[in-house]
Order: structure tokens, then C-alpha cells, then sequence
């Protein structure tokens, strides 16, 4: 479980595809574009029949299979000990026996195919025409050659699909944190495939456009499995279509998370070409790796692949997590690439801001209504206020019932939000329309970056282990992605998960290097109670650290802890505090622990107070006290004081203070972000 946990904080990518509805069945491979469909359905025969060995001598004359975009089309990467590699993991999807190692030899098998007459009545999937329409345009256009001259089958299937998605233009869908569910906390990506040819040129048929995402298709419920399929790559990763009202269904609806779209500038062609290999790859898989290979970073990859000109995943790819923000912020890199974003709400925003302008007596109604549709409206309200009221309690039954009732699962929601709308249209009052402009300060481009480096130093004061004071310095090294103290923009305000945070301490007097903490995965997840929502806030963590109290001093000890409990916003975005119970399991050689053993159990309560002073500064106390049965002593505590001073989206400056039983320690640590 707690791999399978760790594993889910570092996918970037949603392995969610065996919930979900697939591609057509009829449909193996995705599909094509309309232009491109049309010519590649319905060939017209050519009386001068192409050479095969003077196109493919033309092909090594201009070196086509080391252009960048043969390599796209193939998927081919650079190996460390030289040569290349297609990351496309499905036989199929090269028709050379050499095909994943050698680009030349895959483009002349791909031209040998598209030159060879088909048989009468074969598959129409094992055609290189019907099969690879991305790569015969891209050959066509380079050698010189119509399409048409090619010799003519039919491709049904490939233009079925093409005729469903109908592309025009092209959408990146970037779908915020959820740490409710470990395999989408660092957020998702996807594609949008638009009809028309601006995304939001027809504003309500947007949701009947289609969404493409690649995810891993997940083939086993058990815990330890899916940790250790997920991160050696052992999963297939597949790319799927399906309409964009199930997507945002899914995301803003069911799960509460705010969706951010970036409409591409691609030129028609780009577009087509998007689809053509979008098709291709739908009948082939990549083994799904949850560090780096995942959703974003195919996603980049198939768009790479259509438009050659961008360049996306050289900017991703040196890190060692690919995180889906991280894909917004290289689409941006690309000047003229995003040429509009849109921002669509999750269900909880809508619901909240719509209670922001009800009166406190219509507030104080609508709990009573989403439970019982009779209940009474403020006597005094005016009809528009009832109509308020009403159109929350409608939305706060969606908020918490959503998918119970779209399921069929709880049929008493659904006959009482039907009975609201009822209520609701004897009114006769016309709601005006909720329109909530995007939250700036949250946008994912505007993050700071997930690999994180600290540099400090400062003094420590051992207490009553008769050791000396002394200085000492400090490395600090995060994989990602946010804490509760890092710049805010374009993170959640109350959620904090980091991937690998450690601190490597120097102590000079005792000229000794130590690892004084570490953890696989640290989460804090706080949900400010309000009087619609009192979900729990929790934390956990699983890592290292060295311990500075009388049960084992300067002993590095393996910590597993988890707590639960609740949070309040005192300052609505400025104040926080949090109360937990905890519980920890503490391992160390040098522990007198359980049973006389070397596990130290831990049970005590626990909390934080974070302020924000605006944008650029933020303090942080935390405080713990541990009740130790069966060990000695008998309880430690812990605490941690912080102040972070944000120079810069890339720099920050912090003081930090940490008290232990055994240790007082001052320090001051330079943090960067963004140097990759």
C-alpha cells in the first residue's frame, strides 16, 4: 500500500483507463483527420506507378531517416551507450523486425508498404496506407510524391474515425491536483481534439468535441502490484478518445478539479497530422512508466510528432519526474504556441462562489434543502433569493452525489435535486449567469519549478548530552513538487506533496556528514472545514531522519507516520491551523523500542499554523508530542518553526528553527528552484 502510494505521488499520469470507456471497438488505432481521410479513403489510381528502389535511394540521398520528424513519427530517442531506441513498445507499430533500433530500416519497410498493392480482402490494419497515414504524408511530402499515386485501398475504419473526431483545431487540457486520489495528485494532461476551428467558436458544442489522453491500462486491484508495475514500466500505456462531457464529467464533476485549456495555434496540416498519428498509436502501446513516461510526456510526444517544428520534450526530458504542469510550461516555451486558455471551474468552485453571494439567512437554508426539497426558505427572502437558494442546494447535492446519482446509486439524490428544479422553476425568476473569471495567481505555468536545491547553514546548541555547540551546513535536494511554505502561485493554497526531500547536514565540529532526513513521500492535505464541507485533512509520510532525543541520539531511524484530523481557515487565505492525531512507527539498530525491540511506536497529537503575508512571505509552526508505550523514554517531541522569503519565482530565502529533546538548531537556507 504505502508503495503503491509512493508510486501514485510520483505518476504525473492517471492510471484510470479500465474505468473508463475505451476507444470504438471497431476502432483499434485512433484516427485521422478529415482532409487527409477523405484522400486516403477514397484514392484516386495513377498510371505512372513509383520506383520503390529510387524512392528509397532518394530517402538515403536526403537522409530522411535522421530528420527530426521521421524520428517523431518514430518515436526514436537517443540511447546512453549510443544509437537509438523507439519508446514504442508494440511490435506492430514497426514494420522492420529492425524497425525500433534502426529509423532507415523502418522507413524503407514503411515505403516497401505503401508501394505493395494490398490483397483483396485483407486486413485493413496490416496496410502501411490504412495503418500509418502520418508517415505516408510525411514521406510524400518529403520525396516528392502525391498520395494518390500510391496504389489505391480502401481504409474504412480509419476514416470512420476521423469522420467522428472531426478535428479542426487542437486543446491541451490541464487537469488540476487531486491529492484525494494518489495517481492524480500532481495533476493530468490531456488532448482535446476541437470541430471547430477555434476552440469556444462554438460554445456549446465544445463538450461534444473529443478528448484524447494516454494512461496506463491497469490490470490489477492488488496494492503492492500496481507500485511495482508502475514504476519498472509494466503497465501498457495506450491513448484513448472519448467525448470531452465525459472528461469534464470525470474531473470537474466527480472529483472537484478546476480545468485549464490551452488552445493550440497549429496550422491545418499540423492538425491533420496530429490525428493521423494519433490513429497510429492507437493501435500500439508504450510501456507506462509513472516517473517519466507518462501522460505528459507522450502527450508532447504525439504533438511533436505532428507539428516537427516545436520542441516540448527536450525540455522535460532531462528531469527526473516529468510533472503534467511541467507540460504547460513547455508548450509556453514555444513562442505563438498557446494563442488562448480558458479556465473551467470544478464543481466545488462553482458551488462555493455561488453561496459567496447568498444572504446568511438563504445560506443558512440550503443544507435543509439538499437534503429535503420541502424544507423552508428565509420567510423574508425575495423571490430571486429563494431562486438562489435553490440553485445551491441543486448544486450541493451535485457536489456531494454527483456520481452516486449519474450511476444510479443513490436515486433518493436525484428525486430531490428533480424536486429542487421543480421548486425551483415555479419561481419563474431568471438566474443571472455565474460567470467566475480564472484565478490568476493559480495558473500551472505560473509554478515554481518541481526540482527544488537548498544551500544553509547555521548553529546548533546540543542539550544535556554535554556535547559542544557548533555550526554546521546544509544540502537540501527535492525531486518535487510543492510545500506549504513554497511560492503559492500556481499550486493549491492547502496542499503540500514532495517526492524525495532530503537534507544532507555537514557538522563541523565533529567533521561529520550525516543524512538528517529524508522521505520517499510527504504529504499534508488540509480541507478548511466550512459549514458544507468538513472532509478531513490528513498528512503522511514515509522517509528517515536522524533522532535527537535520549532513545537514541544522532541514530538514523526509518519513519513510517500518518495522521488525521481538521483543519480551519482563520484568516480565509492568509491564517491556517490544523489539529492531527498521529500515529508512527519509528525503526532504528539503536531503538529500545517495542517489546524490546527496535520498533518504536508513537501516538500523540499534532498541528500547524501557517500564515501567508501576501505573495511573498509565509510562516510556517509546527508542533508534535509523541507518547512512546514500551519504550524509553517515554515520550519525544518535535518542533519546527519556518519563515520563508520569496525573492523570486525560483529563489527563496528561509530562517528556520527546529527544537528537539535533545537539540536546538538555527538555521538559514538559500532554496532555488527551476535550474534544470
Amino acid at each position: 500500500m504505502l508503495l503503491a502510494v509512493l508510486l501514485a505521488l510520483c505518476a504525473s499520469g492517471r492510471a484510470e483507463a479500465t474505468a473508463h470507456p475505451g476507444p470504438d471497438p471497431t476502432a483499434t488505432a485512433p484516427a485521422t483527420l478529415t482532409a487527409p481521410l477523405t484522400a486516403t479513403a477514397t484514392p484516386t489510381p495513377t498510371a505512372a506507378p513509383l520506383d520503390l528502389a529510387a524512392l528509397s535511394a532518394r530517402a538515403r540521398a536526403l537522409h530522411l531517416a535522421d530528420s527530426p520528424a521521421w524520428r517523431r513519427l518514430g518515436h526514436w530517442r537517443p540511447r546512453w551507450l549510443g544509437g537509438v531506441k523507439g519508446e514504442n513498445d508494440a511490435p506492430a507499430f514497426y514494420r522492420s523486425p529492425e524497425g525500433q533500433y534502426d529509423p532507415a530500416a523502418e522507413l524503407d519497410a514503411t515505403l516497401a508498404g505503401l508501394l505493395t498493392p494490398p490483397p483483396p480482402g485483407g486486413d485493413e490494419l496490416a496496410d502501411a496506407r490504412c495503418r500509418f497515414p502520418a508517415r505516408a504524408r510525411y514521406l510524400a511530402g518529403a520525396l516528392g510524391f502525391e498520395l494518390d499515386a500510391l496504389p489505391a485501398r480502401p481504409c474504412p475504419r480509419l476514416a470512420e474515425f476521423v469522420e467522428r473526431v472531426q478535428a479542426r483545431s487542437v486543446t491541451v487540457v490541464f487537469s488540476s491536483y487531486y491529492l484525494n486520489s494518489p495517481a492524480s495528485a500532481f495533476g493530468h494532461t490531456f488532448l482535446r481534439l476541437n470541430r471547430a476551428e477555434t476552440a469556444r467558436a462554438g460554445k456549446t458544442q465544445e463538450l461534444l468535441d473529443y478528448g484524447v489522453d494516454y494512461s496506463a491500462q491497469v490490470d490489477t486491484g492488488n496494492a503492492v502490484l500496481y507500485a511495482v508495475k508502475g514504476l519498472f514500466g509494466l503497465f501498457k500505456g495506450t491513448f484513448n478518445h472519448y467525448p470531452y462531457y465525459y472528461k469534464v464529467r470525470e474531473y470537474a464533476d466527480f472529483e472537484s478539479r478546476d480545468l485549464w485549456e490551452y488552445d493550440l495555434d497549429l496550422a491545418p496540416a499540423e492538425v491533420a497530422q496530429l490525428v493521423d498519428h494519433l490513429w497510429e498509436l492507437g493501435g500500439a502501446w508504450f510501456d507506462y512508466w509513472y516517473l517519466d513516461e507518462n501522460c505528459s510526456y507522450h502527450v508532447l510526444g504525439a504533438l511533436e510528432a505532428a507539428a516537427p517544428r516545436l520542441d516540448l520534450t527536450s525540455w522535460v526530458a532531462p528531469r527526473p519526474l516529468t510533472v503534467p504542469a511541467d507540460t504547460v510550461k513547455a508548450l509556453l516555451r514555444n513562442p505563438g504556441l498557446v494563442r488562448a486558455s480558458h479556465y473551467r471551474p470544478a464543481v466545488r468552485t462553482q458551488f462555493e462562489a455561488r453561496v459567496r453571494t447568498l444572504t446568511p439567512a438563504a445560506a443558512g437554508a440550503v443544507e435543509a434543502l439538499a437534503a429535503d426539497a420541502a424544507a423552508p426558505l428565509p420567510a423574508a427572502a425575495s423571490p430571486a433569493e429563494q431562486a438562489a437558494a435553490l440553485d445551491a442546494a441543486a448544486d450541493l447535492l451535485d457536489l456531494r452525489h454527483g456520481k452516486g446519482m449519474l450511476l444510479g446509486e443513490k436515486p433518493w439524490a436525484s428525486a430531490n435535486r428533480q424536486a429542487l428544479l421543480v421548486r425551483r422553476a415555479g419561481l419563474r425568476v431568471v438566474s443571472p449567469e455565474l460567470v467566475l473569471p480564472p484565478p490568476e495567481t493559480l495558473r500551472p505555468e505560473r509554478g515554481h519549478g518541481s526540482l527544488r536545491a537548498g544551500l544553509g547553514g547555521g548553529l546548533t546548541r546540543p542539550l544535556g548530552t554535554g556535547r559542544p555547540q557548533g555550526g554546521f551546513a546544509t544540502l537540501d535536494l527535492r525531486l518535487c513538487l510543492h510545500d506549504l511554505l513554497d511560492p503559492p502561485d500556481g499550486y493549491p493554497a492547502h496542499s503540500q506533496i514532495e517526492f524525495l526531500p532530503t537534507r544532507l547536514r555537514w557538522d563541523a565540529r565533529a567533521a561529520r556528514l550525516e543524512l538528517d532526513e529524508t522521505s520517499a513521500v510527504r504529504i499534508v492535505s488540509l480541507s478548511p472545514a466550512t459549514r458544507f464541507d468538513l472532509r478531513p485533512s490528513w498528512r503522511f509520510r514515509l522517509g528517515a531522519e536522524v533522532l535527537r532525543d535520549a532513545g537514541c541520539d544522532r541514530c538514523t531511524a526509518g519513519v513510517l507516520a500518518a495522521g488525521g484530523g481538521l483543519a480551519v481557515a482563520l484568516v480565509p487565505g492568509a491564517l491556517d491551523a490544523a489539529l492531527f492525531a498521529d500515529a508512527e512507527v519509528t525503526g532504528s539498530a539503536g531503538l529500545g523500542g517495542w517489546g524490546g525491540g527496535r520498533l518504536r511506536v508513537g501516538l500523540g497529537p499534532g498541528g500547524l499554523l501557517r500564515a501567508r503575508l501576501g505573495q511573498k512571505v509565509a510562516l510556517l509552526a509546527q508542533g508534535a508530542w509523541r507518547w512512546l508505550p514500551e519504550a524509553a523514554p517515554r515520550e519525544t517531541f518535535g518542533v519546527d518553526l519556518a519563515a520563508r522569503f520569496h525573492l523570486s519565482r525560483g529563489l527563496s530565502l528561509a530562517l528556520e528553527a527546529r527544537r528537539r529533546p535533545e537539540e536546538a538548531a538555527l538555521g538559514l537556507t538559500l532554496y532555488a528552484y527551476d535550474w534544470l
